[in-house]
């Protein structure tokens, strides 16, 4: 049986990282080198990934942010719509005996009112929070309604053509479709969307997690442990699970030598010396500041642009 177990290669933080840069080394080895980068293909290399990076930190930090905040938002509408005017009418008087409370706390010597009395202020407190407690499996539904209402206004895998927007104009990716635009959306840019059209990064968290699964799988199958940690993530990511979890695991270390392997090629020392690294990302980010025709008009004397420059 093939191992489940595969070792993270030399020059990578993550399975996810390993999994998204191999789809984008590819995607940018099928499109002919950007004129810009001509004289220097060495500086592919931490092209490919800062543009890995941003789709992990999109994937597994931002949108998942953006769920959560959808998720909870829905929380006090849950409790006040299962919980109607008793719930409302508990929450105000909880709240009203709290300020006054610690507003009486606050009053020091003669001029101190008598204070709103601890238990009185615990009842309230003890209402309300049994009051939530009889509501929670209707509140979760209604946290879970939301995110599976926002992961199908934003498709988890795959890359629309805005993907990037979000990014600071100072980045490395915006730089270039401004530096290189044809080259960005006629060529590369589309490529990628191929390559990721079925990738999400928590691919590489699950490969990582395989370990922790397998030793937690001595009371149950490993499939329905999987599975388990699978659903408990879907909100979070809208992650659908991978299909075939075993041959995802399988092919995890072919990738991760083809991926190592280009990196090595275009930019020896890349990954395994970090001063190479940090070279090559400083030089990348000057090279890119110096074509960037934003960052020219921002700079050129007497063409500055007003704050109504877009239009």
């Amino acid at each position: 049986m093939a191992p489940l177990q595969p070792t993270l290669p030399t020059g990578f933080d993550s399975w996810a990282q390993v999994f998204t840069d191999w789809r984008v080394s590819r995607a940018f080895e099928a499109s002919k080198l950007p004129c810009c980068l001509t004289h220097h293909p060495e500086l592919a290399a931490p092209f490919v990934a800062e543009i890995g990076t941003a789709i992990c930190d999109k994937q597994l930090r931002r949108r998942p942010l953006e769920a959560l905040i959808r998720r909870e938002s829905a929380v006090e509408p849950a409790h006040e719509q299962i919980g109607g005017a008793t719930y409302v009418a508990v929450c105000h008087a909880m709240e009203s005996a709290l300020e006054i409370y610690f507003r009486q706390r606050r009053v020091s010597g003669a001029d101190r009112q008598p204070a709103f009395r601890d238990g009185e202020v615990e009842r309230l407190q003890s209402d309300f929070f049994a009051a939530r407690s009889r509501h929670a499996s209707f509140v979760e539904q209604a946290r879970h309604a939301a995110a599976q209402d926002y992961w199908t206004q934003t498709c988890p895998r795959g890359m629309d053509d805005d993907f990037f927007d979000d990014l600071a104009d100072g980045s490395a990716i915006a730089r270039m479709s401004r530096i290189e635009p044809a080259w960005w959306w006629r060529s590369f840019f589309t490529k990628l969307q191929t390559e990721c059209a079925e990738h999400h990064a928590a691919d590489g968290c699950f490969v990582a997690a395989i370990p922790t699964l397998r030793a937690a799988a001595w009371k149950k199958k490993l499939a329905a442990t999987i599975a388990e940690w699978c659903e408990s993530r879907a909100d979070e990511w809208g992650w659908d699970a991978p299909g075939h979890y075993r041959m995802l695991t399988i092919r995890a270390k072919p990738k991760a030598t083809e991926v190592a392997t280009w990196f090595n090629g275009c930019a020896p020392g890349y990954l395994s010396d970090q001063a190479v690294r940090r070279s090559l990302h400083a030089r990348l980010t000057l090279l890119l500041a110096g074509l960037d025709p934003m960052a020219k008009c921002f700079t050129t004397e007497g063409n500055c642009p007003s704050e109504h420059w877009r239009n």
